[in-house]
């Protein structure tokens, strides 16, 4: 599928819907199949959306130019620290939507959200990625993540902004 120019905005309380459908195929790619009106019974995973923005939380949408959401990236402080095996720092979720995966644009994606990220005064930042999941894995390794640990089954990363 053919992409022209891609949009890229910040996120807002109207792409929720979006960013839930972005959050629930990446904890399928984790081994978590869940569908997004059953979040809430997921608090684990529904922290990550859940009363999205705060003022903490910065966010980026990938749109075409006919305003069709095709990825999402976002960082926010979680509420449990469970996660942080440095210390607890803002935590990334992002994705793709299926059919516009291999063009490229999770890495725009991540370009954009460090801008933005860095202009609300954020120095680094966090994110999980299951230890199977290796496009993700290689990407953010080409764009300086560096392993901090693991938890569970995911290993944990942090990237300075």
């Amino acid at each position: 599928m053919k992409t022209d120019k891609l949009i890229f905005r910040k996120a807002t309380g109207e792409d929720i819907p979006f960013m839930s459908q972005i959050l629930v195929d990446a904890a399928g790619a984790s081994g978590v199949n869940i569908r997004v009106n059953e979040l809430p019974a997921y608090p684990d995973t529904y922290q990550y959306i859940d009363g999205f923005p705060n003022r903490q939380d910065v966010g980026i949408i990938a749109e075409t130019e006919n305003r069709q959401p095709v990825g999402a990236a976002w960082v926010r402080l979680l509420p449990t620290d469970a996660h942080a095996v440095k210390y607890p720092m803002p935590e990334l979720t992002m994705g793709v939507v299926t059919e516009y995966r291999g063009m490229g644009i999770g890495g725009q994606l991540m370009v954009e959200l460090y801008k933005a990220a860095s202009e609300t005064g954020l120095t680094e930042i966090s994110l999980g990625v299951h230890r199977d999941n290796a496009p993700a894995v290689g990407l953010y390794r080409k764009q300086n993540w560096v392993e901090d640990g693991f938890f569970e089954e995911y290993i944990m990363m942090s990237r300075k902004l």
